[in-house]
């Protein structure tokens, strides 16, 4: 039978529909949640990391390179330790810069120094003398700085001589002289004149 509504229209039968929530399996729930704890770990994984690494960023530039002299007067004679593998003794008036660096830059401002690099302190020790850098290779030897260049005689092990002309070797018992140019006069001398300025020598 036809309803109609009250001026005789027929009605139209409206079907409505209803929508029921969705809901997640146990299954469907535990990925998501393990996603969810992935996503978690990841972020805050990234933040400790970029804090961690901005922290030793700041460490490093906050660790200025210092240098220090140390000096001796007319009679006076000084052995000092610029690192734990290596010792430095002065000559009366001389003078040295030492960095704290790993390894220390040394320089040889006036006067005389005998170094003595041992252990882990070998092959890391390089002086520079004017224009001119002396490298060891696990050695002991004495520099003395003149107004144009210097000398060297090592006392056991080698150097390299780095000047304007090359690089040149200096072995136990040997001495040289150098300008910043190059090197001349490599000769053997006894012990006994490799610093002979040093006590108990």
């Amino acid at each position: 039978m036809e309803k109609r509504d009250v001026n005789g229209q027929k009605f139209e039968h409206m079907h409505t529909t209803r929508q029921t929530p969705y809901c997640l399996s146990g299954r469907d729930y535990m990925a998501l949640a393990a996603r969810t704890r992935w996503r978690s770990l990841l972020l805050h994984g990234s933040i400790a990391t970029t804090a961690l690494g901005l922290g030793l960023m700041s460490w490093f530039i906050a660790k200025p390179m210092a240098t220090r002299i140390h000096q001796t007067v007319p009679g006076e004679r000084l052995t000092i330790t610029a690192t734990p593998n290596i010792d430095i003794s002065l000559d009366v008036d001389s003078s040295v810069t030492v960095s704290n660096g790993e390894p220390p830059q040394i320089e040889l401002l006036r006067g005389s120094a005998y170094f003595d690099a041992k252990g882990g302190g070998a092959g890391k020790l390089q002086v520079k003398v004017g224009t001119t850098y002396i490298n060891d290779v696990g050695t002991r030897f004495s520099v003395s700085k003149r107004v144009n260049g210097g000398t060297i005689a090592v006392a056991d092990g080698q150097v390299e001589i780095l000047v304007e002309m090359g690089t040149y070797l200096v072995g136990a018992h040997e001495q040289a002289d150098f300008d910043g140019i190059r090197v001349t006069g490599q000769r053997v001398i006894a012990d006994a004149d490799i610093a002979a300025w040093r006590p108990n020598q």
